[in-house]
């Protein structure tokens, strides 16, 4: 391969952020913003080690999805791709990030935290000046 990418060092942080490119093809979304990517390290010899879950033991997807991991990582500069599928911790949704939680409508919007105005109290009522009608009726 004669890409640009071949010639860096892949690192565990950069191979991590290179798996944002595999797509969960039921649910469209990033593994890595999905919560299904648990850890990446590189070895000496430039392989990698995934550790990942898929949604569902029976996701129909998860070949392809590893696929796609391996695919990407070669891409990245990889000598070889290690993907360890794991049960435990098991997926929930709770694993997004809260970014995609939000995207998908499982978090409301951040809403713009309004600053309560500052009390001011309103100043004491000017004193009332008593005329000539008002001395004689009392007020």
């Amino acid at each position: 391969m004669s890409d640009s990418t071949t010639s860096a060092v892949l690192t565990s942080e950069s191979a991590y952020n290179s798996l944002r490119a595999v797509i969960d093809p039921e649910i469209y979304q990033n593994i890595v913003d999905l919560g299904l990517v648990y850890g990446v390290e590189v070895q000496a010899d430039q392989a990698a080690d995934v550790t990942m879950t898929l949604t569902t033991p029976h996701c129909p997807m998860g070949p392809q999805i590893i696929e796609n991991v391996e695919k990407v990582l070669i891409s990245q500069g990889a000598s070889d791709v290690r993907v360890n599928i794991v049960w435990e911790p098991m997926w929930t949704p709770d694993a997004m990030t809260e970014d995609l939680k939000r995207q998908l409508g499982i978090l409301p919007e951040e809403e713009e935290i309004e600053e309560e105005p500052l009390y001011i109290p309103p100043p004491p009522p000017a004193p009332v000046k008593k005329g000539f009608l008002g001395r004689l009726f009392g007020r």
